[in-house]
């Protein structure tokens, strides 16, 4: 029997490296002769460093620049080494793990850290860009990021506007024509659209620090922030699959520069051949920070269960916690899902002791399939 343990990190918590990790102690602890490969995943966003240094030549290169928040930090991305292409995580410089939960302000954060780290690689060289851009503590819609590479943002006086999104309520003017040219693909993790009750404000914002009096004023300012890019580009983004992630970044690059908005999780997936690994294995076990409806919308288990759906392999789903609407899931390829709680808790103390909940989890599910294949 060979199993295929492939996890998303568990965000402010694990890397997806020490969910692989403890999901195969739990295994090993029933079993220590069974024989456990380890794929720990990414849907493009947080975790794509680690894996791309087990995929492929290259380096990770540290930056100089800041947070969300404009706090200077280091940052790393990863350059590959047969290619004039590097890969950056938008999380690294500019996302929720960066920023103390007290201080997370989406009126104020802004993605111009990230966009610091693409200056520094097309400086160094680059001609194409991946960015993956889960995890952000922004709502700025790239405008950070297009700001560090050139562009400019002003109001009716032409005044530059201050980072964050709160002030694209305020936005008159865009030029973006002193941004070099390069190849931009943009890793999403989600489908969301920009506006509305699925959109970027609405479903992200709260965990970014939005509360329900800035909400209207976040989502009247990409509301504009859209409006200007198609008086410039006679080009919508409001309803572009996928628009809607990383506080509208993907709007604002696929409309101001023309980036390719690509599911992360495919483009990973083909990179790391993780269809053929799956079809070599068993039992599937993956593993999510927190698994609902939402997770539809691009998250790595449904990526995973669809690919071992078509090889008729059996996927399980650990997670941190479980929200509502999960039957569309089980007719996507997820056979069982299973909380990693043991006990009431806090949130604070379930990402204290996720590593150790996920284990004796994983201890459990384990002994329950070897008791059903009898």
């Amino acid at each position: 029997m060979q199993l295929l343990v492939v996890p998303d990190s568990f965000k402010e918590s694990l890397s997806a490296k020490e969910v692989a990790d403890a999901i195969a102690r739990g295994i090993h602890s029933v079993d220590p002769e069974i024989t456990v490969k380890q794929l720990p995943f990414s849907d493009g966003g947080e975790g794509a460093l680690d894996l791309l240094q087990n995929l492929f030549e290259g380096e990770l290169v540290t930056t100089s620049t800041i947070n969300a928040m404009g706090r200077s930090i280091k940052a790393p991305y990863f350059r590959f080494a047969d290619r004039k292409a590097a890969w950056i995580e938008l999380s690294q410089a500019s996302g929720l793990a960066q920023i103390e939960v007290d201080k997370r302000n989406p009126m104020l954060a802004s993605t111009y850290g990230t966009g610091l780290q693409i200056r520094h690689a097309l400086d160094h060289g680059a001609e194409e860009i991946y960015l993956g851009i889960g995890g952000s503590a922004t709502n700025d819609g790239g405008t950070g990021i297009l700001s560090a590479l050139g562009g400019l943002f002003s109001d009716a006086e032409g005044e530059m506007l201050l980072p964050g999104g709160g002030f694209l309520t305020e936005l008159d003017h865009i030029d973006v024509e002193a941004i070099p040219q390069f190849q931009l693909k943009v890793a999403c993790d989600v489908n969301n659209p920009l506006l509305g009750k699925q959109g970027a404000t609405a479903v992200y914002g709260p965990q970014k620090g939005a509360t329900p009096e800035t909400e209207p004023q976040l989502e009247a300012g990409l509301a504009n922030f859209s409006k200007h890019i198609e008086l410039l580009t006679q080009k919508s983004v409001a309803e572009v699959p996928g628009a809607g992630a990383a506080g509208g970044c993907a709007a604002g690059l696929h409309g101001l520069l023309g980036a390719e908005l690509v599911s992360g999780f495919e483009l990973l997936a083909e990179l790391s051949q993780l269809e053929e690994q799956i079809a070599a294995s068993d039992l599937i076990i993956t593993a999510e920070g927190r698994i609902d409806g939402q997770s539809l919308e691009g998250k790595l288990p449904v990526g995973v269960a669809k690919l071992a759906k078509k090889h008729d392999k059996p996927v399980v789903v650990l997670a941190g916690s479980i929200g509502e609407h999960l039957d569309p899931l089980y007719a996507l390829g997820i056979d069982a899902v299973f909380s990693i709680q043991s006990k009431p808790c806090t949130l604070e103390e379930s990402i204290s002791n996720a590593a150790e909940l996920l284990e004796s989890t994983a201890q459990r599910v384990f002994k329950l399939y070897q008791t059903a294949k009898k």
